[in-house]
């Protein structure tokens, strides 16, 4: 069963990174920010200024396995895009894990969209499997290593954070972090908030993008520890909902399930333009503004925001 659900993945990530982003006329959202605490720097639901750099940051005590073209390396390179409001802040971060053979630029237009809403977003590039990983998806079992990458691109936000030189400074709340994935993204996702063996203890929110769960090695999954869970997942989707659903199933509440109506693997989550792309975005930040920014009526929102009968359905505990 493994190995099958290991092959529709392969298929549906083959097609999560290579789609020609040039090509594409982008997502389409009106929905701005949700409105949120009044003690939330976006509390008017104005979309805040926000600027960005890339940085290369390497873990000098993880190594790199060899890959098709280059060989084994000592120390963990993980490249990161991360886009900030340039207020004051201090604003709640987001990490968000790509999907096998995809990259950040996939959410290229989105990620920007998050932190106009209060966030400080960073999107690492997994250095193994990414599009542009020589070895492709004979690399996917490098996965395991991307809780990892996770745990350690919050610990290097959270310094830079407490770095007068850098632009991050008193900018991110180290009280408030939340963790987003797509496909291979959301396996991390799940190992780094819920495998015993992987957990990040300093997280407090998750979303998961048709994600899966895989074994990992000297853990077990406590999904009922009560970390806020909301998933979404296409019901027309190659690969199988019923590990999300089991996922999902075993959490504590409180927790959010939506299925998209029609919804292959792809669409919904990456920038290209789609019928769900308002229904999502409105749901994610109103979680997420619910979650880590203490806003009440946000997340009483999330029930709604999906409900939407030629589009999707919510479960709620």
């Amino acid at each position: 069963m493994r190995l099958a659900v290991l092959a529709l993945l392969s298929g549906a990530m083959a097609g999560c990174g290579t789609a020609d982003d040039s090509s594409s006329t982008g997502r389409s959202t009106t929905t701005g920010p949700s409105p949120a605490d009044p003690d939330d720097p976006a509390a008017d639901g104005a979309p805040l200024a926000v600027d960005e750099f890339t940085e290369d940051l390497v873990d000098p005590t993880r190594p790199t396995d060899a890959d098709a073209d280059r060989p084994a390396r000592p120390d963990r390179t993980v490249r990161t895009r991360i886009v900030f409001p340039t207020g004051d802040g201090p604003y709640p971060l987001l990490v968000m894990s790509h999907g096998g053979t995809g990259h950040p630029d996939e959410y290229a237009e989105q990620i920007p969209q998050w932190a106009a809403a209060g966030f400080v977003v960073a999107a690492p590039i997994f250095p193994l499997t990414n599009r542009d990983s020589a070895g492709g998806m004979s690399n996917i079992g490098d996965w395991v290593n991307q809780p990892g990458d996770v745990s350690f691109v919050i610990d290097e936000v959270l310094a830079a954070g407490d770095d007068p030189d850098s632009p991050l400074h008193g900018r991110v709340d180290p009280e408030s972090i939340g963790v987003v994935g797509h496909s291979l993204g959301g396996a991390t996702t799940y190992a780094v908030a819920f495998n015993t063996a992987t957990r990040d203890d300093r997280i407090d929110s998750v979303v998961v993008f048709a994600g899966l769960t895989f074994d990992v090695p000297g853990g077990e999954f406590e999904f009922d520890s009560g970390l806020p869970l909301l998933v979404l997942h296409g019901d027309a989707d190659d690969v199988p909902i019923e590990p999300d659903e089991a996922a999902w199933e075993q959490a504590a509440s409180p927790k959010w399930f939506v299925t998209l109506l029609g919804a292959d693997h792809r669409l919904a989550f990456t920038d290209e333009p789609s019928p769900w792309d308002d229904l999502v975005t409105r749901t994610i930040l109103d979680f997420w503004h619910g979650t880590l920014g203490g806003d009440a009526a946000a997340l009483d929102r999330v029930t709604d925001d999906p409900t939407d009968p030629e589009l999707a359905t919510v479960r709620h505990e």
